[in-house]
């Protein structure tokens, strides 16, 4: 018989073995049984073989196939409870696609807390959130004016806060966020034109209320397009104010 033909016959044998179950569990035992069998077979060919020569080429194509089963045994995942789930995601080591919803969820808060910084006024009962960037921020207390429909004159007035960019610079300022604030009555007589506040033919937007106060932006008051407009149209689109009701 020719070498190839005796190297086919072999090959036969060899994939005559039993393949390995994966759907079943593999414990070290069942491994070092495998290995045996494997080591056994190759030992049982061996001596119905002649030729020493053949003998060494037939035992180091065995120890590879053997070294192959046995590698793709030991780093099949193996979980006896869960054969989807490896021990890692069990201690709560999450990779990125193994992120539950819950995980995502804590993921986003810790963000949050971590990327925000609060401005919190207790005299008027509301918090703001800021970008993190925005640590050395300012507050501006200014006033509104209310003037009359008819006669033309100063009937309210109010307080507008500034939350200043830390950046900001006489020579070179940047766009604040303005909070107006009105009383109740002061709301609603506004919503009844009883008065205007300024030029502009649009009245304020209002951002919310508690249990005293309209919190409100003024009309227009980034078309001045001064430099980080954007960024605080983007802070306002999140809902930073918060509201608490005050005695």
């Amino acid at each position: 018989m020719k070498d190839y033909e005796k190297f086919s016959d072999l090959e036969k044998k060899i994939r005559s073995l039993p393949e390995p179950d994966y759907d079943k569990k593999f414990t070290k035992d069942a491994q070092d049984i495998i290995h045996e069998n494997l080591l056994q077979f190759a030992s049982s060919y061996g001596k119905k073989k002649k030729r020493a020569s053949i003998m060494k080429k037939i035992s180091v194509g065995l120890a590879s196939v053997a070294a192959f089963v046995l590698f793709a045994i030991l780093t099949f995942p193996i979980n006896e409870d869960n054969p989807s789930t490896s021990g890692s995601n069990q201690e709560g080591q999450h990779s990125e696609e193994g992120t539950t919803i819950d995980d995502k969820d804590k993921i986003d808060s810790n963000k949050n807390e971590t990327d925000t910084i609060l401005y919190e006024n207790t005299e008027f009962g509301f918090t703001f959130s800021l970008p993190k960037s925005w640590g050395e921020y300012q507050i501006v207390q200014e006033s509104w004016e209310g003037i009359s429909s008819n006669q033309n004159e100063i009937i309210e007035n109010g307080p507008i806060l500034l939350i200043r960019h830390p950046g900001w610079k006489e020579e070179k300022p940047k766009q604040d966020i303005p909070i107006m604030i009105f009383t109740l009555n002061q709301w609603a007589s506004l919503g009844k034109e009883e008065y205007h506040i300024g030029a502009a033919p649009i009245g304020p937007t209002i951002l919310g209320q508690n249990n005293k106060y309209v919190f409100a932006l003024p009309a227009r008051y980034n078309f001045a397009f001064l430099e980080g407009y954007e960024e605080i149209e983007t802070i306002l689109e999140n809902n930073p104010l918060q509201l608490k009701n005050v005695e």
